[in-house]
């Protein structure tokens, strides 16, 4: 086990966060509720603080999804809670009663999400993933330095793709179309989305290089590419602009030390990058009250954001800090109401059927059952305890808890580590440095979506990597067999589980 001093003020805190929350449900009070919410979230940014100094830990998928669910479920309850609390504390109070939990089920629901993560995070510290982490990065930028033409081969194939599905109408603003609901997703669209955060990541590194040597066609090109993704991922919602972000910076400071001297200096771009990423995300909420996603989609895009113009502004900013203040604390709402329902019900956890549907549920098609016929998500806990649950905000903790109760911290991050050494494994294996760069972004960009992530949606990016490294054998078999061996020759061959 290798942990960093960081690492351990992040389990530190986050342990010191359950005290006070067992705490509360002997004297329950908002105070011990705030002081569970700010030990999480330092110990969440002693978290933030490993992955800025350690390049490599970025692409850790254990130690990236730890620190995420930490800081967004403990700064979403906080932001929340101070929001809707400094408007009325009766709002605050009839919001946790609308959920059917209390102020001490909200800090159980933390101690849960922080529990989990740092199962994630002992997982990723052990000293033969990270064996295997290492690998993985020095393929990745062995890659990028040696196979450039055909990581450019792969991002103008997908925006290809991603310009055909624009334009024949599978994709729009909001995703898929409501026109759609319900239909099979579309065959090149199942195909392509696991794998298209690997473009902002690719395209920024090379911007940064190709800027720093002087090639000034090549930048502009990765701009414009850059900006073609932006409006690819804008289009799927304000948490996928800041993804796009997010995804971007890995790749300019793919493996740069962040330290403080080098934030400070740079204070001032990354201020800009983050307010641009704001205000673009803000933009997609703002074209969602002003229309409906219905409307939205029957417009060009063009005409929408010419008609934001004349929305009426002061209107639309009560609207939209509501609906942030009530949203930021959705995750842990829907925890705290399965929290209070373990706790003062006779409610049992549904002991892996969750876990067993999403399974089936992941497969193509209908290839083992009919899915119409599967419960998952809202549908079987509705019908499992008798509730009317609509749309609650899905993570792989909630699912983890419904299904195991207080165990599932552990069941689920155990399995999801079972399945991510298959890809390890498969990846020591073939030695390609092309998959390795694959896994290194789609396992990145999973693990920054950590707190929207269900279980299906993890079973179905894993099932994307099979086919990807499928794919690989084959390129490499009928295009480049040349390449006696595709790896770094600074990596020794040594196997790690």
């Amino acid at each position: 086990m290798m942990l960093s001093p960081d690492n351990k003020k992040f389990i530190r805190y986050t342990c010191l966060a359950g005290g006070s929350a067992l705490i509360s449900l002997f004297l329950p009070s908002n105070y011990l509720l705030v002081c569970t919410g700010l030990l999480s979230l330092t110990g969440g940014l002693y978290g933030f603080a490993t992955l800025l100094k350690s390049p490599e830990s970025r692409f850790n998928f254990f130690v990236v999804g730890a620190v995420v669910i930490v800081l967004g479920s403990s700064l979403g309850m906080l932001l929340s809670f101070a929001s809707i609390s400094l408007v009325s504390s009766d709002i605050w109070e009839i919001t946790i009663e609308y959920a059917h939990a209390t102020t001490a089920d909200i800090a159980l629901a933390q101690t849960y999400a922080n529990a989990f993560a740092i199962a994630f995070l002992l997982i990723g510290s052990r000293s033969q993933l990270q064996k295997t982490i290492t690998l993985i990065n020095q393929d990745f930028r062995y890659c990028l330095q040696e196979h450039k033409k055909i990581i450019y081969a792969f991002v103008v194939t997908i925006l290809i793709c991603q310009i055909y599905l624009l334009n024949t109408g599978v994709i729009v603003y909001g995703g898929k179309s409501l026109a759609d609901e319900g239909q099979p997703t579309h065959p090149l669209l199942a195909i392509i989305l696991p794998v298209v955060p690997v473009l902002p990541i690719v395209l920024a590194y090379y911007l940064r290089e190709n800027f720093f040597a002087g090639q000034k066609l090549v930048v502009i090109l990765c701009l414009i590419f850059l900006l073609n993704e932006l409006a690819w991922f804008f289009l799927f919602g304000r948490r996928s602009v800041i993804y796009f972000f997010l995804l971007s910076f890995a790749g300019i400071f793919f493996d740069k030390s962040l330290g403080k001297r080098f934030l400070f200096r740079n204070m001032i771009p990354i201020l800009i990058c983050c307010y641009t990423a704001v205000k673009i995300a803000d933009l997609y909420h703002k074209m969602r009250v002003v229309y409906s996603f219905e409307q939205a989609q029957r417009m060009s895009m063009v005409d929408v954001i010419l008609g934001l113009e004349s929305a009426d502004s002061e209107k639309y900013n009560q609207i939209r800090n509501m609906n942030v203040a009530a949203r930021a604390a959705y995750s842990s709402l829907a925890l705290a109401q399965f929290v209070n329902l373990f706790r003062t019900t006779n409610g049992a956890p549904l002991m892996g059927q969750e876990l067993i549907n999403s399974i089936l549920f992941a497969t193509p098609s209908n290839f083992l059952v009919d899915k119409k016929m599967i419960l998952a998500k809202e549908a079987l806990y509705s019908k499992a305890y008798s509730l009317d649950i609509t749309d609650i905000s899905e993570t792989l903790y909630l699912e983890s808890f419904i299904d195991f109760s207080w165990s599932g911290f552990f069941i689920y991050p155990l399995f999801i580590f079972l399945l991510l050494s298959l890809v390890y494994a498969l990846l020591i294996s073939v030695r390609n440095s092309l998959f390795s760069l694959l896994v290194a972004c789609v396992s990145l960009s999973l693990s920054l979506m950590m707190i929207e992530v269900d279980m299906i949606i993890f079973l179905s990016t894993i099932r994307a990597l099979f086919s990807c490294f499928l794919l690989v054998i084959i390129i490499k078999k009928t295009v480049y067999n040349r390449y006696s061996k595709d790896v770094s020759p600074t990596i020794s061959d040594e196997k790690t589980a």
